[in-house]
Parts: structure tokens; sequence; C-alpha cells
């Protein structure tokens, strides 16, 4: 039977990728399984762990053997270094909060790996991400949210841009992640009960994520005060890059009642905590660099999510300018964080998504 043509499929080692993979196989595509190389595997601390790790090579090499395709691995050490590492610790050590996983999908995996596929005459690129493309008639390309809600990943895509959607395949889209794993285990995959990683896809067992990077970029990050809202030091931080807006939990400092970050001033080097939780909630963010996904209106009404795991709420969008953007919340969102990404939907459609540059209470 003659192939609808070729596909690049992202092989991470876990079983959505080689899930994905099987079933643009069935469909009758001809497909070329790529993992990618983001680190050195034979690192001598033997501590650190990576999304590359050799037990994913393993898992990769072996579900490309039970489908039958081509295997390769594509190194970008490099710029993951650059794209990835060195932009999250950038936004670490100034007191903000990075996405490296939005970075990671519109740099690497949707940016370097896709111009490595169309390079070997493919006409687009799987990955084993729960979303779904809707492909219109008039060459819109939308993205929508999953069948899975659990699963559901388009939060991290929502910057990827109108092109690079276009070369994309989302096979897992319309199934649950329960069904993806029986298909596996009826394909005979290793990977199909495979357990999952929750974790950074860099760093040390037990070590938060801009600690194991402070470490890899060898940073001396100066100490500081820890104070209440009304300036009373009760502590001492080695280094802002260790806490993040709403953190509770490794503050090492009793007040009483439950502390969280309130505010990282990260010009007097100092982390600003309250008891009060109400003094987390906001109800307006400034946003920086939009990306729009639909051509949406100057003004218009949405619903907006300001990190994975908090529900998405209402909000009213203005555009100022081509750069910014003023997100009022219809109700007020707790632990808006600079440097996060915020996504925009109308019901399960992604508009679009834009960086936290300030947070108004």
């Amino acid at each position: 039977m003659k192939s609808k043509g070729r596909l690049v499929a992202a092989i991470s080692g876990g079983v959505d990728s080689s899930v994905a993979a099987a079933i643009c196989l069935e469909e009758g595509y001809e497909v070329i399984g790529v993992t990618l190389k983001l680190k050195d595997c034979d690192d001598s601390r033997e501590r650190r762990k990576a999304c590359c790790g050799a037990d994913d090579f393993i898992h990769a090499r072996l579900a490309a053997a039970k489908l039958g395709i081509p295997h390769y691995f594509l190194d970008l050490k490099a710029d993951f270094a650059r794209d990835v590492l060195t932009y999250a610790w950038n936004e670490y050590r100034v007191g903000r909060t990075p996405n490296p996983c939005v970075m990671c999908n519109f740099h690497l995996k949707f940016g370097a790996l896709a111009k490595y596929a169309d390079g070997l005459g493919a006409e687009g690129l799987i990955t084993g991400h729960y979303a779904e493309l809707e492909r219109c008639a008039d060459g819109q390309i939308n993205l929508r949210h999953a069948a899975d809600d659990e699963k559901d990943q388009v939060y991290f895509l929502a910057m990827l841009t109108r092109q690079q959607l276009s070369f994309c395949r989302f096979p897992l889209g319309n199934i649950t992640k329960m069904q993806v794993r029986e298909k596996a285990a009826s394909l005979g995959l290793s990977n199909a009960w495979k357990a999952e990683s929750q974790d950074a896809c860099f760093g040390y067992k037990g070590e938060n994520f801009s600690r194991t990077l402070a470490e890899y970029f060898e940073a001396d990050m100066p100490a500081g005060e820890v104070v209440t809202e009304d300036g009373k030091i009760v502590g001492y931080h080695d280094g802002i890059h260790n806490y993040t807006i709403g953190q509770r939990k490794g503050l090492g400092i009793a007040l009483g009642s439950p502390a969280y970050v309130a505010a990282i001033d990260a010009e007097n080097n100092r982390i600003i905590l309250t008891t009060n939780p109400e003094r987390l909630k906001s109800v307006c963010i400034e946003t920086s660099k939009p990306n729009w996904l639909v051509d949406m209106p100057d003004e218009f009404d949405c619903e907006a999510q300001i990190r994975y795991n908090q529900t998405p709420v209402q909000a009213h969008v203005v555009k100022h300018g081509s750069d910014k953007t003023i997100v009022n919340f219809k109700t007020p969102v707790t632990a808006s964080a600079p440097g996060q990404l915020a996504a925009f939907y109308n019901d399960r459609l992604v508009l679009g998504g834009a960086f936290i540059d300030r947070v108004v209470q």
C-alpha cells in the first residue's frame, strides 16, 4: 500500500510518544522516530537526571524496534543549554518564575526538531502531547483542549506559532491516558505501564530546578533578608532564585501561622512573607510578548490560566499595542508570578498566550 506521506515522531521513551507514532503508522504514514539528546548521559556526578536519560533512551529504542520504524538521535545539548537552561536561570536570578517547558516546546521540540524533520522530507511532526488540532478549510489551524482534561497540555503549547502548529500532529488529542496505555499494551510496548515522571527534565534528585541551575552555572547568589510585609526581619535566605510567589514549603521560618512568599524584591535582595492568603490574590496582570493563534479584537472576554495546575477563570483582555496586554480577572486569582505564562481560551479553543510581567492586586 502506498504511504500517505512521511512523518517524524518525537520518541521520548515514554508511552505517549510511542503510541502517537503507532497511531500514525497504522493510518498509513511512513514514520521515522527521533529522540532528542539534551545532556551528556555519562555525567560522572551521577546525580543529574534528564528527560533524555539512559533508561528513556532504551525505551525509545525498544519502542521504535517494536513498531519497525527507523530511529535516530538528535543532539540538541547546546540548544537546550542556551534556549532553556540559560533562559530559566536568567529569570530565576532576577526574582521571576520561568516556564522552561514552554520555551523547550518553542525552541527545541517544535523548533530545531521540526527543522530537522523538514530536512528529512517529512510533512509533519508527531508528538505525544494531549491536545487537538482542527484544520479549517480556509487554512486556519485551531488548537483545542484535549479530550482527557486531566492530561490536557495546551497550556504549554500556547506560545507556538501558527506556522509551527501547521506542521504538528497530535494523535492523542481525542483519547484518554488509559486508552493510550491499553493500546501500548496491545502493541507489546515495554513502556505501556511505565511510571510517569513528574520532575523537571533537568535536575538533581530531591533538589528543586532553580538550585540545580545555580550549581550548573556555578552562580554565587548572595544571601539576603526574609521580612514580613511590615518590614520586620524574620530570617535570611540563601538566594532569591530558591523562591517563587505563593511558595509555602521549604521556608524554614515559623511565624505562628502558615507563611507564604508574597513578593520577591530583587532590587533589595529580599523575600517578603505573608500569613494572609488573601494577600496572594490579584485581580489584574500586565503581560508582554503575546502570541495570538486566533485573530482577536483590541478588547475581548475569555478564560485565562496563569499556571498549569490552575483552573482557568473568566477575564477581560485589553491589548496595548502589539506587545502588551492588560488582563482583568472577573474573580481574583492566586499566586500570579512574573515570568509565568498566561494562556487564553474561548471554551475549548486556545486563543494564545503571553508572559506575565507585573501583578496588580
